[in-house]
């Protein structure tokens, strides 16, 4: 599928010219209203590579899935972006971009009025979550990035396992931060109300492997919680 095959290729520049971190921390108030902190970092050799290889399949007429929009290091063309989002409530607080040892890190961090109106605005890119409600009135959070949307197949899953060598130094992190107390969740680490998700090849080489296969969920308590569905 498309976004697999993206996933893909951008692991195949990674792995010949550098290396990708991400973090997202996403804080949720009972009224689902929040906030998200967002820090990605790239070399700038691998951004030059992912923008020639972009520019090839636009001369080719592919449709551009591969793009240096996912990974904007241009600090004008984020506010743009996040400018008209305003009328939805998503209001960008800060935005900056360093350089350090040949990476280029980006840092955002904005504020939401309506959890269900950012997978809409695409402010979480490409990691959407849902949030419904169970029959015992507590909520469930779960992320879309897994199962049978991250590819999975047995041709797929190869292609990773040959590539996991040249990945050192690979590292996602999600962390949550819900308003009720946390009742169960797949998430490696936990507290009361934080659960976190971390994918470091230098700590485990199978950890993107794990990241295309794992089930991202949350179920905490509902009690005074005014939260939207998101579906």
């Amino acid at each position: 599928m498309k976004r697999w095959a993206w996933v893909l290729s951008l692991l195949m520049v990674v792995a010949f010219s550098g290396c990708i971190k991400m973090e997202q921390d996403i804080t949720l108030n009972k009224d689902g209203s929040g906030s998200v902190e967002f820090m990605y970092a790239m070399s700038e050799q691998t951004i030059n590579q992912m923008k020639a290889m972009a520019q090839m399949g636009k001369q080719e007429g592919e449709e551009a899935e591969l793009d240096d929009n996912q990974f904007e290091f241009d600090e004008a063309k984020v506010k743009s972006k996040f400018e008209a989002m305003k009328e939805q409530g998503i209001v960008l607080k800060n935005v900056e971009t360093t350089t350090k040892g040949g990476w280029k890190y980006m840092n955002i961090a904005f504020d939401f009025k309506d959890i269900s109106k950012l997978n809409d605005a695409e402010a979480m890119g490409d990691s959407p979550i849902t949030i419904t409600k169970n029959a015992d009135g507590n909520y469930v959070i779960t992320s879309k990035m897994s199962g049978d949307e991250m590819g999975g197949g047995e041709a797929d899953t190869e292609q990773m396992k040959a590539m996991l060598p040249m990945l050192a130094g690979m590292r996602v992190a999600m962390k949550i931060h819900t308003p009720g107390a946390i009742i169960s969740t797949t998430a490696p680490i936990k507290g009361k109300d934080t659960a976190e998700w971390i994918f470091d090849v230098d700590k485990d080489p199978d950890s993107v492997l794990n990241m295309s296969k794992s089930k991202m969920e949350i179920v905490f308590d509902g009690k005074g919680c005014t939260i939207p569905e998101v579906k």
